[in-house]
């Protein structure tokens, strides 16, 4: 499922959509949130894409909805009728001011989402790069190294799954806004115990994957950086969802929302779901 809005970010979120769909064997659901009450203009929207995605594959099984209300609020609620595999997003460019007072359509779905949300930025991957995975070998990383390996696994690509071990954040670094240094109070683990960890959680996706090739990666200066820096030639980066409080959130920052906003591939936020 993708959302759209007739821009060239959605249309671009569209064309990957429809690619990822087509590898999974599955339909593609085109979703307008409109807040205006501009119906026909949505209608007439949606039309011309999906005309255009049925030239280029008649294949392809193409729906339409429109519904009124916040993008967030609407695409949650589509995907969760539809039991979408996932949600797709166009980057969005709203300012860092607006972004940190009211937070962003993808940041807002990341957040509610039950289930993997891809935003399509930066520029075209480089055909054969690898799927990133940022992980730390907790819980929270592990379904997004399942979401990593079978992406891989589909496209052919390997996995570089990319740890960085925890410094402290000064809090202009993550959040350019705070006025003064705001040191992240949580330890740091040793580098071989973290390593570990990292290796324990990505066994049995090796196990269930032979064929994707795997190399491991340490990860230099804060986390969100690094990993920005590793997306450069990147197919798609690969993050567990962060589920700090709002006050540490507000502190350091999301890694997984500073990604959203900076790096220059496609980035899937994998929530962890809760054990039963």
């Amino acid at each position: 499922m993708t959302g759209f809005d007739g821009s060239p970010e959605a249309r671009r979120a569209v064309r990957w959509a429809a690619a990822e769909a087509k590898a999974r064997g599955l339909g593609l659901v085109l979703v307008y949130a409109d807040e205006a009450a501009e119906v026909e203009h949505a209608r007439e929207q949606l039309a011309s894409m999906t005309e255009a995605l049925e030239r280029s594959d008649p294949a392809l099984d193409v729906r339409t909805a429109i519904r009124d209300g916040t993008p967030d609020q609407v695409l949650t609620t589509v995907a969760d009728e539809a039991d979408a595999a996932m949600i797709v997003l166009g980057e969005s460019h709203t300012g860092l001011f607006t972004r940190a007072v009211l937070g962003s359509t993808e940041s807002g779905v990341t957040k509610t989402a039950g289930r993997p949300v891809v935003v399509v930025r930066g520029e075209e991957p480089p055909p054969g790069g690898p799927v990133v995975l940022g992980t730390d070998g907790s819980e929270q990383s592990a379904q997004a190294a399942g979401f990593a390996f079978d992406f891989a696994a589909r496209h052919g690509l390997t996995v570089h799954a990319v740890h960085v071990a925890r410094m402290p954040i000064w809090g202009p670094a993550s959040e350019p806004l705070l006025g003064g240094p705001v040191l992240d109070p949580a330890p740091g683990l040793p580098q071989e115990i973290a390593d570990e960890l990292v290796a324990r959680q990505l066994k049995p996706w090796q196990e269930r994957y032979p064929d994707v090739a795997v190399e491991t990666v340490h990860g230099v200066g804060p986390a969100g950086q690094a990993l920005t820096v590793q997306s450069s030639d990147a197919a798609l980066l690969v993050l567990g969802r962060s589920e700090h409080g709002d006050l540490r959130r507000l502190l350091l920052g999301s890694i997984s929302d500073d990604a959203l906003h900076h790096a220059h591939c496609p980035v899937a936020v994998v929530r962890a779901q809760p054990v039963s």
